[in-house]
């Protein structure tokens, strides 16, 4: 069942490294709205939620009977740890480390602990297999939101054809 979700967990590196090759360091610190994260934070926090919001959350629920998950943050921790200061590349570096890390250690769980159960403080029940393909539902968020990015930078050096498109 989770075959298509590691796949995509695995390659999320070589994607966020071939999606963010074009970047400056400029345009990588640059918000594209103001309430939207640049892709230097979206780094950040992808390296900071891989282990705190993705492992150590599916480690709790096998290993814990009744595992209570607790709610993550996100725009706390952005501005709490600063993701706007983080070098990019050291974020794609963490990230791709403890993904390769973390991509070992889910190759081993087994079946019966994919099916335990944990509690999360706002939605309730989730097995450890829900979480596991939440955090490639995340990856994919993530990558998609670094593309909208991408044609935000483009959309001013469009001419007059800005005028089919409308940026939201």
């Amino acid at each position: 069942m989770l075959k298509g979700v590691l796949e995509i967990l695995a390659t999320t590196p070589e994607k966020l490294k071939r999606d963010i090759s074009i970047f400056s360091r400029r345009e990588m610190h640059a918000r594209p709205a103001p309430n939207k994260w640049s892709v230097q934070e979206v780094l950040a926090h992808l390296a900071d939620i891989e282990e705190v919001g993705m492992r150590a959350r599916v480690a709790a629920i096998i290993e814990q009977d009744n595992a209570m998950l607790l709610p993550v943050d996100q725009e706390a921790r952005l501005v709490e740890l600063k993701y706007n200061t983080i070098d990019p590349r050291r974020s794609v570096a963490d990230f791709e480390r403890q993904r390769r890390a973390n991509l070992k250690w889910l190759r081993k769980l087994r079946p019966s602990q994919l099916k335990r159960v944990g509690v999360h403080q706002e939605v309730g029940e989730i097995a450890a297999e829900e979480l596991i393909t939440e955090w490639a539902f995340h990856d994919l968020g993530h990558l998609k939101q670094i593309l909208e990015i991408k044609r935000y930078a483009l959309y001013p050096r469009m001419g007059s054809m800005r005028t089919f498109y409308e940026l939201r």
